[in-house]
């Protein structure tokens, strides 16, 4: 192990080895808000931002629409709208391919199965509605959602790509519009003007 000038709170230890300092998420906001004088500048980090938390970013993407109010809000619920339904494009895919060898691996242990069992009847319950309400919810880590709905989606027959993708892009907006919706509800201004 290497000798670091970070105190054992501040630094975590990746699988390599390799100090990390624990201030990541003002290292993100610093690389945001860099971005966030230039609306044509944010909105391509934004879009690629959303892409990104669809795919392996478990974090919210919330965090997005708080920066550039000069951007209008309505333009940046699209963006965050379109970002998530292009990320979860490449997650219904690897959903599908992974489908398989998941529900393989399954039948090793009794509560695997059972769990993979369960998730595929939620999903065959609740299909798009599920997701939407999942997605639309402030806060929420979308990876997980969109990861699980695409894996135990049986073989593509419950949900289709193009469906999936446009549930992501509408559970964007919504959320995105709740957000504003409760800021605006106790008078708080985060986001700028709505368009």
């Amino acid at each position: 192990m290497s000798i670091v000038s970070y105190s054992e709170e501040e630094v975590f230890f990746t699988p390599q080895s390799h100090p990390v300092p624990m201030d990541i998420w003002a290292e993100f906001m610093n690389f945001l808000n860099q971005y966030s004088a230039d609306p044509i500048a944010y909105s391509v980090v934004f879009f690629i931002f959303a892409v990104l938390a669809a795919i392996i970013l478990p974090i919210p993407v919330e965090i997005g629409l708080v920066l550039n109010p000069g951007t209008p809000f309505i333009f940046k619920a699209l963006i965050l709208g379109t970002g998530k339904a292009v990320g979860s494009i490449l997650v219904f895919y690897i959903g599908f391919k992974v489908e398989g060898s998941v529900r393989r691996w399954s039948e090793r242990w009794w509560f695997a199965k059972w769990f993979v069992e369960k998730c595929t009847w939620f999903v065959e319950k609740t299909g798009y509605v599920g997701l939407y309400i999942l997605l639309s919810i402030p806060g929420m880590v979308d990876t997980i959602p969109i990861y699980a709905f695409s894996i135990f989606n049986k073989e593509g027959r419950v949900l289709e790509m193009k469906y999936f993708a446009l549930v992501n892009f509408l559970g964007g907006i919504t959320r995105a519009l709740i957000l504003f919706a409760l800021f605006h509800l106790f008078n708080i201004d985060l986001f700028g003007s709505l368009s």
